[in-house]
């Protein structure tokens, strides 16, 4: 169940209600729930990059204006104090299509499912991982501001980065899919290669 308390959460609750919601009899509906996805392209390469560049510590929160357009729009996230503990969950892109393979042959799976390893890391640690992978001595934390004006930059939410999420496959699981990808080091050098 999603607690919808921040912009994305709520964005996913109403984007499910509605996908939900149609009566359409023999129709397998699947709300994947993706969690960051670990390949080639996304999030993944730039990190990379900015650990090259020295910038590859945690993710540190802190003040940010509420901007009247975000507040109205329900994007501007209060401040939280996590010091790069927050969680990260994640999932390989071979994961990724295993579960959509794995989907077709399963339809008795459906609604609302996780897609992200059991196994869920914490910001510090992905960033740990991330320097290790390019061979950065150190890394600088990269605060809120520079997020946001990041952020800004790219047409994307701080909040993908300074919001804890932990997100757990109980269903996946349960339903007999085996990940080949849990161990968050190997999957980032297989995706960096």
């Amino acid at each position: 169940e999603i607690d919808p308390r921040t912009f994305s959460e709520r964005v996913s609750a109403e984007w499910e209600r509605v996908f939900m919601a149609a009566d359409l009899p023999g129709t397998c509906r699947v709300a994947m729930r993706i969690s960051i996805v670990l390949g080639r392209g996304g999030a993944l390469p730039v990190l990379l990059r900015l650990a090259r560049l020295g910038l590859g510590g945690a993710h540190r929160d802190g003040w940010w204006p509420a901007l009247p357009w975000r507040v109205a729009a329900g994007t501007h996230l209060p401040p939280l104090t996590r010091g790069g503990r927050q969680k990260f969950s994640w999932i390989h892109l071979d994961d990724f299509i295993g579960v959509v393979r794995f989907l077709r042959g399963h339809p008795e799976i459906d609604g609302p499912l996780n897609l992200a390893t059991p196994v869920a890391s914490d910001d510090r640690e992905l960033m740990r991982v991330v320097r290790r992978t390019v061979g950065a001595p150190f890394g600088l934390p990269t605060f809120r501001w520079m997020l946001e004006l990041g952020g800004l930059v790219l047409g994307t939410e701080a909040e993908l980065l300074i919001k804890s999420r932990w997100v757990v496959p109980a269903r996946l699981l349960e339903a007999g899919y085996e990940f080949r990808w849990t161990d968050l080091e190997a999957a980032v050098r297989s995706a960096w290669r």
